[in-house]
């Protein structure tokens, strides 16, 4: 391949781009924060002024900065575009689509969409894909692929090296795929922003993988942060049910979100601070005699640690590994990870290793060159060795005999690599996501840990079919840990749509995760979700007796967690399954959906719920939290914030009020709950008065802005607990 050509401005590039390829345009973008926005901007400009362009853009959750449809979200938000965003380049073709805007030639199609973002966008709703993750390299090609622009970061040293870091996901496998089916050549695109850290392993490339490189001051831009949500109670409660499901020893998938925080801590809790742990676990589990699940309570600390294999990179791993949890570390052969597993050898190189590996087959005596590169590879043979017919050329020019039958032999072998630890990985990963607190801390991770990242294909991650033996070595008793919207009595879980076929986000790589739980030795699927949400003022419950769709069918059904307990559904009959889901349904409407099971003679008539069950409350969980000290242990944001500390209270308060979804004049009491504190100068009301003063409401001369100043001081007043903020919020401004 010729040389890559540079260019500095983004225009240029594209002229150069459909100089190559034509006025016919498929555009592959990663998704989350590994897009080229500059590039995915001016190439779309360019078709918004030449309709003869046809331009179809395949990608998945378009990240934005936040925005304001109110008067009380803009007094939000406009600081933390000021401070967050302040350089961040929105996509402008996701502005368009959002308002109806888009061009009749340029075609937006998204496999996975931001939750929620777009159920009253038309455009977005039809061009929906329903894909598997691992699935979309082969889409890409049958859409036609000619062009993928991706944010790439240039290497620290002088070789001229990227590294595709936060989304080597999708573009290893493309590649790949596109050179073993001789697809005509895609065109590569490189934006190179230093900000977005470097990760070696798999997702270091050559330069000579791009055709185009852009360059420059423009592209050193911040990289999207997603500030991390507060967690509440009910995702704490999640959180150690999930964690008493977690084998010492065992590989780990989660998501990003508040659940996928107190989950990470939880774990931290459990390795750290076992005894409230313990307490609080026990607490919260009413299943005494192990009705619903027969699996044990996993109380230990975790003396092997935890190896973590997730398509998303969450800050939460990072925290794990600083807190000695995520310390489990697999190597890439399958036999050498197989003699790790039964202990046969140590992660430490020595002769012991060497007879092993020969005594398993792995590799033969004499050595052959293949076994040679494989020892070398794995850092257990001296690299100084080069290999020649059945002997070893050394550094100093002499012949050595490959021999493994003697200790002088193998001495010799080892050479500079006896006594060293084995190269190992601590996590797998397909892309990352985060705050902006977790780009600085990969950014700054020294090169001992950062060796233990791997970002990789997705294939890896999700798939079992390639590398089987490796993977199964690799993902002892692993839990992949995958949150629902809803899920059906019969065990179908709905995570991607509403029954009005409207799509809230996408498939993802859940099915991929359910359906690898069922083949892998030892794993097992944990679908996760609050018994209840509320919507316009109502409760609802989430375990509903069906729904005209979904997303896991419920022959995949396996282990179902929500506050209330654990549900382990595999192998059961209907009626079982739909007797263990109603014990950990929200007691509000248990009743209810047993009726609906019993009049479809899914459940006999005489059934009554066991009594242990039947006080699945709120105010239960509440009790369990509020006992002693253990509301100090389960901080609203265990990860840090990116948020100041008026701004993290405001997030808290803002997210009740929105839930309550109900008219002014239906609010009364939280309009003279917030109107007296507004009134008052007592110091127990001061951290609301900073709110206030934050949102701008200390000048409010109007009525209307004065309701919405008594609201949120209302609703700070009855869901902020401040016990369980302290300590955990610093203010990233007073270092400015």
């Amino acid at each position: 391949m010729a040389q890559a050509d540079t260019f500095s401005t983004a225009e240029a590039c594209v002229d150069a781009v459909l100089a190559k390829v034509g006025k016919r345009v498929v555009l592959g973008l990663p998704l989350a924060i590994g897009k080229a926005n500059h590039f995915v901007n001016a190439i779309y400009a360019r078709a918004e002024r030449d309709p003869e362009i046809s331009l179809t853009i395949f990608t998945a959750l378009t990240l934005e900065r936040p925005s304001a449809s109110s008067e009380l979200q803009r007094r939000f938000v406009q600081p933390l575009l000021d401070r967050l965003y302040s350089d961040y380049q929105d996509l402008a073709y996701n502005q368009a689509r959002r308002k109806g805007l888009l061009p009749k030639n340029v075609e937006v199609c998204e496999f996975f969409m931001q939750p929620g973002s777009f159920l009253h966008s038309p455009s977005a709703q039809q061009s929906y894909v329903s894909a598997n993750y691992t699935h979309v390299p082969r889409d890409l090609l049958d859409r036609g692929v000619n062009v993928v622009a991706q944010m790439v970061s240039p290497a620290p040293d002088d070789s001229g090296d990227f590294s595709l870091s936060s989304n080597p996901d999708l573009t290893l496998p493309l590649v790949a795929l596109a050179q073993a089916s001789d697809y005509p050549h895609i065109t590569m695109v490189a934006e190179v922003n230093p900000q977005l850290p470097f990760l070696g392993g798999d997702a270091r490339v050559g330069r000579k993988l791009f055709d185009f490189i852009l360059e420059g001051d423009t592209f050193d831009c911040q990289i999207f942060p997603a500030p991390n949500p507060p967690v509440q109670l009910t995702e704490y409660a999640l959180a150690f049910h999930i964690a008493g499901l977690i084998k010492d020893g065992g590989t780990l998938q989660i998501g990003i979100g508040a659940l996928g925080d107190a989950i990470c801590h939880v774990l931290r809790l459990r390795h750290g601070n076992n005894r409230d742990y313990r307490e609080i676990l026990q607490s919260l589990h009413g299943d005494g005699e192990h009705r619903l699940c027969k699996l044990p309570l996993e109380l230990g600390v975790f003396e092997n640690g935890l190896y973590g294999a997730s398509e998303m990179v969450t800050e939460g791993f990072l925290h794990l590994r600083r807190a000695g949890v995520l310390k489990r570390e697999v190597c890439g052969d399958a036999s050498l990870q197989q003699l790790l597993n039964a202990g046969k050898v140590s992660d430490v190189v020595d002769e012991k290793l060497l007879i092993a590996l020969r005594e398993a087959g792995r590799v033969q005596c004499p050595l052959r060159e293949e076994d040679t590169k494989f020892l070398q590879a794995m850092g257990i043979v001296d690299p100084s060795y080069s290999w020649r017919g059945h002997k070893f050329l050394d550094q100093n020019g002499e012949l050595e005999e490959c021999d493994l039958h003697s200790s002088g032999g193998r001495k010799k072998l080892l050479g500079a690599c006896a006594g060293r630890k084995l190269p190992g990985t601590w996590l797998h990963g397909g892309f990352y996501l985060g705050s902006g607190a977790m780009y600085k801390a990969l950014r700054e991770l020294p090169a001992g840990e950062m060796a233990g990242i791997n970002m990789t294909a997705i294939d890896f991650i999700n798939e079992l079919q390639q590398d089987r033996a490796l993977k199964i070595a690799q993902r002892q008793h692993a839990r992949f840990v995958n949150s629902a919207m809803m899920v059906t009595l019969n065990g179908a879980v709905i995570s991607d749509g509403l029954e009005n076929a409207q799509v809230v986000s996408g498939v993802g790589g859940q099915y991929n995760f359910v359906a690898m739980a069922h083949e892998l030795p030892g794993a097992r699927s944990i679908i996760t979700l609050p018994s209840t949400r509320q919507s316009a003022g109502h409760i609802r419950s989430n375990l509903v007796w069906e729904y005209p769709h979904c997303t896991i069918p419920r022959h995949l059904r396996d282990i179902v967690v929500t506050e209330y307990g654990v549900a382990d559904l595999r192998g059961k009959c209907d009626r079982d399954v739909i007797v263990a889901l109603l014990c950990i349904t929200d007691s509000r409407f248990q009743q209810e959906l047993l009726e609906k099971a019993k009049s479809a003679h899914k459940v006999e008539g005489g059934y009554e719920i066991p009594a242990e069950f039947t006080n699945n409350t709120p105010e239960r969980i509440r009790s369990v939290f509020q006992q002693g000290h253990r509301r100090q242990l389960l901080p609203y944001y265990p990860l840090g914030t990116d948020l100041t500390r008026e701004e993290a209270q405001l997030a808290i308060g803002l997210k009740a009020l929105k839930e309550e979804g109900r008219k002014i004049w239906e609010l009364w009491p939280l309009l003279r709950r917030g109107r007296k504190v507004c009134k008052s100068q007592a110091p127990e009301y001061r951290d609301i008065h900073a709110c206030l003063e934050r949102m701008e409401f200390e000048y409010s001369d109007t009525f209307e802005h004065r309701l919405e100043a008594y609201l949120v001081a209302g609703s700070l007043l009855l869901n902020l607990d401040n016990d369980r903020l302290l300590g955990d919020v610093t203010d990233p401004t007073a270092a400015e």
